[in-house]
């Protein structure tokens, strides 16, 4: 219910008093820091935590101590009633854990005090969206009025309320989200009036030698803005860091380009993935293995006892499941991210088109409002997926799984009900993160939190308390960090204002429309799943050893056959998997899959072993065992369908062809189209490759990401924070996304793209069989080598 009937004269009253205190402190906030900004940084950062929090309670006392205090409020209340931390869920951002930030701070109030409120109004709205969702908190009701904020710069104006029989264009300023509901308007209000108090307070606390009659005269000069702040660390920033400081600095504005790096990033990634699934038998294993331990099967029951797939052993059915998950999850995470980098695309391309007719009081275009509200609504559906693979794996991952058994089973049915391990007691931290997933997985819930909040606040938890990200297994973190992105993508597109917000409304009658285009770009990846769920997968079964793959083992006759014989069962596997998903998909609707498999792409196999001539120097000895590697087509099959029958593809369907990459002069040859159709010949350098110059520590990094096999040694693990410097040192700017994802942007290179890792997890080092993935990766990615490096003089 609302919190209140108010009269129009009555809403018109409030808002004219708490505009008139906003801008009036706005008025004398902005006079200082224009001329106070320099000498404000100074004192604040030479002073003591303690101090600063001193400052902070003086001018907001009882100050919330935790970062977002109101979901840590819902958390505690667990109910949709009245609350009693009002204060918590109006002004989230304002806490001690956060402003006690050095920095942080100050890029509030340079933000606020340099742009007028106006600026915050949309932001200041959305960030007590939870307090209005959840029910926790009220606003006051008045039909038919409309309050306005945008672009309003006077007291006059700001927070003007029009009324639908005055103004024709009221009502549909209210239904577009232009405006305001008159209940929302006096929240914006009352939480801008407290925020601009706050930091005057601050301001003349810190300036306490300074009287504030002489702050308010016109005598000193204005002075130049100080150079912008940054709460980055070291060489790296991260998205999490992005995100603590978005509350707190001027609204960013739309960034399509960064999303579709982030996101052609993340398609090379999953391309690579599933390239490692088909080379390295070592790879395939690990990760099918990975993919077992969190199944729910592994569950015991209520009664303590196995599934029946599990008994005695893991049967055949059970190892067509996993086997099955591996390859259609890798299959549908290609087809999610070529399809979001195609729709960003569209709208990049359309706003370029449109982009003299976009003007902030007009209506957009309509085939780019189209575009947006696809994009927009494809994201939701994309959303879907990973949520309920977190749902499934994470109360069976390794870390987690002792908190939880399955209900006894029932019949045949394939449905697995997991509860809490009855007598069971958790502590705060394992509390806390299963609170956060249960509020993922509940629709009505994860509505009223929203989604990027809940996975701002998980990573939260991960970066500050160890035992939370221990409870993380490798392939959690992976997918929260799918999940993140995708979210990610929404987040920016809510940035698009003032027309983000009227999406909604705009998407609802076009809801027909956008769900049928969407099931036309995604019903290839239904079919593709029904297929794998056709077909026995049960050779794909890793514990027989038949895949192992000694890769870290020093290379001797016996590890180089052994190697030959692992990747003869895994290409044997792929063979009969793909002649099988020819004969029940029609290839022609799967361009994406086509493209990958067909492309100019090649699988490294182990060569013959050669015996050293021990005549020679341990070097020269290395080099003459290390022949080139023998290869062959990414898939023989697909290669064959493409090539001998020249069956087209529908471009529409087709995945983008890849845009040159620059690699200072470096290219990997291509066949022209009139060559004969034959599996190509590796990869071969037509240009003279740079050559870098780094320190030891990242040479060492080089050395062992592009070691060369030999029978006389083998290198270690690689520190994690040594292959960020090697990465930094080689000119990528660095940043850490959510879960265990970091993104390599080329800033001194010339390259055009960038390359996502995985930071290994639980421990930060990576070992020498990943290690050699990452070297595999960045030669496919820019056609680097071992002997690009070299160390600096001394």
């Amino acid at each position: 219910m609302p919190s209140s009937f108010p009269t129009p004269d009555e809403v018109r009253k409030e808002a004219r008093k708490r505009v008139t205190n906003i801008f009036k402190d706005w008025t004398l906030l902005n006079h200082i820091v224009q001329r106070q900004e320099a000498t404000i940084q100074k004192r604040w950062l030479k002073k003591t935590r303690e101090q600063r929090k001193n400052t902070l309670l003086s001018a907001w006392p009882n100050m919330s101590a935790s970062h977002r205090p109101d979901m840590e409020a819902f958390y505690r209340e667990k109910s949709r009633t009245a609350t009693a931390f009002r204060e918590a869920y109006l002004w989230p951002h304002i806490n001690q854990e956060d402003l006690l930030k050095p920095k942080l701070f100050l890029i509030f109030l340079n933000a606020r005090a340099r742009n007028f409120p106006s600026a915050f109004s949309a932001a200041d709205h959305e960030s007590f969206r939870f307090a209005t969702t959840s029910g926790k908190v009220t606003a006051a009701f008045l039909n038919e009025y409309t309050m306005m904020f945008t672009g309003r710069n006077t007291p006059e104006t700001y927070g003007q309320l029009y009324s639908w029989d005055d103004h024709t264009n009221a009502a549909e300023w209210l239904f577009s989200k232009r405006g305001v509901h008159p209940g929302y308007g006096l929240q914006i209000l009352e939480v801008q009036e407290r925020v601009y108090h706050f930091l005057l307070e601050c301001c003349l606390q810190i300036l306490h030698d300074m009287p504030r009659e002489s702050l308010m005269v016109d005598d000193n000069p204005i002075e130049p803005e100080p150079p912008a702040l940054s709460i980055a660390e070291g060489r790296s920033n991260s998205l999490a860091a992005v995100a603590a400081m978005t509350p707190y600095r001027l609204p960013a504005s739309l960034n399509l380009a960064r999303l579709q790096d982030l996101i052609a990033a993340k398609r090379s990634a999953t391309e690579d993935h599933i390239w490692s699934l088909r080379e390295d038998p070592g790879y395939f294993a690990d990760f099918v293995l990975d993919m077992k331990e969190h199944r729910q099967e592994l569950l015991p029951d209520t009664k303590g006892r196995q599934h029946s797939l599990m008994r005695p052993h893991p049967s055949k059915r059970f190892w067509d499941r996993v086997a099955g998950s591996v390859i259609s999850e890798a299959y549908f995470f290609l087809e999610i991210w070529n399809d979001l980098h195609s729709l960003i695309g569209k709208v990049m391309s359309l706003q370029q088109k449109h982009e003299g007719a976009i003007k902030h009081d007009d209506d957009l275009p309509t085939e780019l409002l189209e575009a947006f509200l696809e994009l927009e609504f494809s994201l939701s559906q994309y959303t879907k997926g990973p949520i309920q693979i977190l749902k499934t794996i994470v109360v069976a991952s390794p870390p987690l799984r002792a908190m939880f058994v399955r209900l006894p089973e029932e019949g045949n049915s394939n449905i697995i009900q997991v509860v809490q391990r009855p007598g069971s007691t958790w502590d705060k931290t394992q509390s806390r993160l299963v609170w956060l997933f249960q509020t993922l997985w509940d629709e009505q819930q994860r509505h009223l939190c929203g989604l990027h909040p809940i996975l701002d606040e998980m990573e939260r938890l991960v970066e500050n308390d160890p035992k939370a990200r221990n409870l993380f297994s490798s392939r959690v973190a992976s997918m929260v960090a799918d999940l993140s992105l995708i979210s990610e993508c929404q987040h920016q597109i809510s940035l698009y204002q003032p027309w983000a917000s009227s999406f909604e409304s705009e998407a609802v009658p076009r809801q027909a429309e956008l769900k049928a285009k969407y099931i036309q770009r995604t019903s290839r990846m239904q079919e593709l799943e029904t297929a794998l769920k056709q077909t026995s997968l049960a050779d794909a079964d890793p514990s027989d050893g038949k895949f192992f793959y000694s890769v870290e083992k020093r290379r001797t006759k016996e590890t180089t056959e052994a190697m030959q014989k692992a990747e003869r069962v895994l290409d044997s596997f792929w063979e009969k998997l793909d002649k099988y998903t020819l004969q029940k998909i029609d290839v022609s609707r799967h361009g994406t899959l086509m493209h990958l498999l067909s492309d100019q792409r090649i699988l490294h196999r182990t060569p013959n072993w050669v015996q050293p001539d021990p005549a020679l120097p341990p070097t020269d000895r290395q080099r003459e065992s290390s022949l080139e590697e023998s290869d062959k087509p990414l898939s023989r099959l697909f290669y064959d369908i493409e090539h001998r029958t020249q069956s087209k593809v529908d471009s529409r369907d087709k995945a983008p062809q890849k845009t040159k990459v620059k690699t200072r002069g470096a290219a990997l040859t291509t066949p022209s189209s009139d060559e004969p159709s034959h599996p190509p010949a590796a990869p071969q350098s037509v240009d003279i490759q740079p050559t870098f110059t780094v320190d030891k520590r990242a040479l060492k990094v080089f050395s062992t990401l592009f070691y060369t096999p030999s029978s006389n040694a083998q290198p270690g693990e690689i520190p994690w924070n040594d292959f960020l410097h090697a990465m930094s040192a080689t000119g990528f700017a660095i940043e850490k996304l959510y879960g265990s994802v970091w993104h390599f942007m080329p800033s001194k290179l010339d390259v055009e793209r960038s390359i996502q890792f995985h930071e290994p997890h639980p421990i930060s080092k990576i070992p020498f069989k990943t290690a050699r993935r990452f070297g595999r990766r960045l030669f496919r990615a820019y056609g680097w080598r071992g002997d690009m490096f070299k160390q600096e003089d001394a």
